[in-house]
């Protein structure tokens, strides 16, 4: 096997543990929309833009009235409120931490820009990763 060259992470759920926190902005959003997103759907649809979402739940649930671009702002606005409460995973942050200044490092997201260097500047790793690639690239 060749040597490592280079590490990408993905942040929801692998470096940061935002996931549960993601989940309780969809169920506030849910409520306010009138459209539902269980649990167990939500895991499963990991690493996909809330626009994508939003669209794909409004055409299974009938709901062609919800504007995904403007819900899925309205999702990460409510996520933001809750940055305080994300902490670091921190096995996957010390895989980082050891390949810090070794290799090139990148962050490879499906979500938005600022919710993706909003969190990684709140864990203090965000110098640690030369590119960072978001749903909006």
């Amino acid at each position: 096997m060749t040597a490592v060259r280079a590490l990408i992470f993905d942040c929801d759920g692998t470096l940061a543990d935002t996931m549960p926190l993601h989940f309780e902005a969809w169920q506030i959003i849910c409520r306010r929309h009138r459209f539902e997103f269980p649990e167990e759907r939500f895991y499963a649809l990991g690493g996909v833009p809330s626009r994508d979402i939003i669209r794909m739940l409004g055409s299974e649930q009938n709901r062609h009235d919800l504007d995904p671009l403007r819900i899925a702002k309205e999702k990460e606005a409510e996520y933001l409120t809750r940055l305080p409460r994300v902490g670091p995973v921190r096995p996957v942050v010390d895989i980082a931490l050891r390949h810090r200044g070794q290799i090139p490092m990148a962050v490879a997201s499906g979500g938005s820009r600022d919710a993706i260097e909003t969190v990684l500047q709140h864990l203090k790793i965000r110098d640690w990763f030369q590119t960072v690639v978001t749903n909006e690239d």
